[in-house]
């Protein structure tokens, strides 16, 4: 099943929803290539509609193909918000975020429009599902630096300081999870407080109505693998590499990101391209398995203990 099968009722959920709630928010959520994009392209020839990305890293300019942009010719006719907002070496809180995409949806509301995001990244939905309330902590990138070579120095240490002060946060992050863990402690550092402190749920602000795109997971993963054959067959590699020619080193977060570390492995020579989609492959799917994990408790969330202001529809492919 695609998603112009389900279009009709998901047009007449989200009439309803909006005639009921002209200020409202539309989120589309789950895993990755279920999509999620297409359905909202494909609402807004019916709806006064502006999108917004939850992506972490659709944000970074010069990576189109391994964050699979909307294309530029497609967000000049429809308007897409928080893409190419950065450059590759540059950060962007969680907190930047909740208050970006905040005035972006007050003044989509002044357009008298309506907000759809586009799920990619779970922390960033929250911001918005949950209201998270976030610490007020700028990068610091001396801080970084300097936690980053005591990790180096001695392996494990990070973590071990992060359990001591704040053991909530640390147990939500496996040890290796460096740069969550170094965020936490960037946080404690700069403020005085611990983030589990200034981290906590508030009630939702505007009516939103959640639409869950679920898929089987043997043909998620059929459609993730096509979308990586096609990132290579469009120029990933070369995308990629210009990248490296701008001086944009392999450690900085960006190129961090799956789609582009993988292929970092076969321009340095560490392996060849069939390695690299492999990899590439692997680490997709187990990313898509975590981001089921975490629907499935909204899900759950959603039947058991609903949000006020907060709609479910789920939608079987």
């Amino acid at each position: 099943m695609e998603v112009t099968d389900i279009l009709p009722e998901v047009r007449w959920e989200i009439q309803n929803f909006y005639d009921k709630n002209p200020k409202g928010i539309v989120i589309i959520w789950w895993s990755t290539a279920t999509g999620k994009s297409k359905l909202s392209l494909l609402l807004a020839e019916h709806f006064p509609t502006e999108i917004i990305s939850a992506d972490s890293r659709q944000i970074f300019k010069y990576m189109d193909i391994g964050t699979d942009k909307v294309p530029l010719e497609t967000r000049n006719k429809i308007p897409h918000h928080l893409i190419d907002i950065i450059t590759p070496e540059q950060t962007y809180t969680a907190g930047q975020r909740k208050d970006d995409t905040t005035k972006i949806i007050n003044e989509i509301h002044q357009r008298n429009k309506l907000p759809i995001v586009v799920w990619g990244t779970g922390l960033y939905i929250d911001t918005l599902y949950k209201n998270f309330s976030l610490p007020e902590s700028a990068p610091n990138r001396e801080l970084r630096k300097k936690l980053e070579e005591e990790e180096n120095a001695q392996p494990g240490i990070l973590y071990k300081r992060l359990q001591e002060i704040d053991p909530g946060e640390a147990h939500k992050h496996h040890p290796n999870s460096l740069r969550y863990i170094i965020r936490a402690l960037e946080i404690y550092h700069t403020t005085g407080k611990t983030k589990s402190e200034g981290f906590f749920q508030q009630p939702v602000q505007r009516p939103i109505l959640m639409i869950g795109l679920r898929r089987e997971k043997e043909d998620a993963n059929r459609r993730i693998n096509a979308r990586i054959k096609e990132m290579f067959k469009e120029g990933l590699i070369q995308e990629v590499q210009s990248l490296l020619d701008k001086w944009y080193s392999p450690d900085v977060q960006s190129m961090q990101g799956i789609g582009y570390k993988e292929v970092v492995g076969v321009l340095l020579g560490e392996y060849n391209i069939e390695k690299a989609e492999e990899l590439l492959r692997r680490n997709t799917h187990h990313l898509a398995k975590k981001q089921r994990t975490r629907f499935r408790r909204y899900i759950g969330e959603g039947k058991m203990n609903p949000k006020d202001n907060v709609t479910y529809k789920n939608y079987f492919l």
